[in-house]
């Protein structure tokens, strides 16, 4: 009976020869997406734009859109908006939004929900969905704010109408 010694030198080509065969078949495993999980796990709201006579349109100004309290840019001069899917806080209960039309111009957005924990598989783990309770907002090129649908999940459904004054839509 022979018996085999490995031995490593300097470059580890062993490790490397091992990393080279098993490695690709641990990754394409792992990633794949064969049991229908969610790849990005963050809920949006859908916000679409509209006038007062509840005609969808697009902004004429372009906007860029924070989210107060952070420094994240979450839409960045965006020009001819047809609306906005903004991403949902997980663990906070209420998100602030920062619509900056101008230098001048700007409307916040506040959005209070319910974060409900939800279990998809073993295999792809839980999301979080939410359930919006209240919406309200400034009014400098806002005029109205509606909630549609308060169920925030990864359906791609309009949650809110905003509805806009002719001075900023197309």
């Amino acid at each position: 009976m022979r018996i085999y010694h490995f031995r490593m030198n300097r470059s580890g080509s062993l490790i490397g020869i091992f990393l080279t065969i098993m490695l690709p078949g641990f990754l394409y495993s792992s990633c794949s997406n064969g049991n229908d999980c969610v790849i990005d796990n963050v809920s949006y709201a859908r916000f679409k734009f509209y006038d007062k006579t509840n005609t969808s349109i697009k902004l004429g100004a372009t906007i860029t859109v924070t989210a107060a309290g952070t420094d994240s840019v979450l839409v960045n001069q965006e020009a001819n908006a047809k609306g906005l899917e903004l991403p949902v806080s997980y663990t906070g209960h209420i998100d602030t939004f920062i619509v900056k039309y101008t230098d001048l111009m700007r409307d916040t957005i506040f959005m209070a929900h319910t974060n409900i924990p939800y279990f998809i598989s073993m295999d792809c783990g839980m999301a979080m969905y939410h359930l919006v309770e209240d919406v309200k907002c400034t009014h400098y090129a806002i005029d109205s704010i509606k909630l549609v649908n308060p169920q925030i999940n990864f359906d791609p459904n309009e949650n809110f109408k905003i509805y806009y004054s002719t001075l900023i839509s197309k």
